[in-house]
């Protein structure tokens, strides 16, 4: 992941010029590069095609004793499904959170999704992948699958 550089003052509220100038470069893009016709519809069947596809995980195991609160913020939390298990433990560092995981098998593919994207991994040899400087809010996982014909899992979301 790319290092995130401060900003001085982009916490701070929008202005009236910033509100000015957005709409201007929203105009400028519909006008110059509009998004083609049924781009919205076509994204969402695709994600809902896809999630049929998928085989949903369940939580099996949730650790939340520590969970937002205490001086150790940590949650772990296993998904299983009927071919593979996935067990993440979400640790907050400063106003982000880190990601550790583990699942049955290596060299696995893994998406970490959130509103932020799309954040692929891969097991290592052991099963283990790291994600690090993850905003708060509502993700899930999506394990690929290490064999032909085997499908898709997906994890129920949750919140970091």
């Amino acid at each position: 992941m790319p290092e995130t550089i401060p900003v001085p003052g982009a916490d701070a509220p929008l202005t009236d010029d910033d509100l000015l100038l957005l709409t201007r470069l929203q105009a400028a893009q519909e006008a110059n590069d509009p998004m083609p016709e049924g781009m919205l519809e076509r994204i969402h069947f695709r994600i809902a095609l896809q999630a049929m596809e998928a085989e949903l995980a369940t939580i099996a195991d949730q650790d939340l004793a520590f969970a937002r609160g205490g001086s150790t913020k940590a949650d772990t939390i296993t998904f299983t499904s009927s071919t593979i298990s996935l067990t993440v433990m979400i640790a907050e560092e400063d106003t982000v959170v880190r990601i550790d995981g583990w699942v049955t098998g290596g060299g696995l593919q893994i998406d970490l999704v959130g509103d932020f994207g799309t954040w692929p991994r891969t097991s290592d040899a052991t099963g283990r992948m790291v994600w690090t400087d993850v905003p708060h809010g509502s993700i899930h996982f999506l394990i690929h699958p290490g064999r032909a014909g085997a499908r898709l899992v997906a994890t129920p979301v949750v919140e970091v």
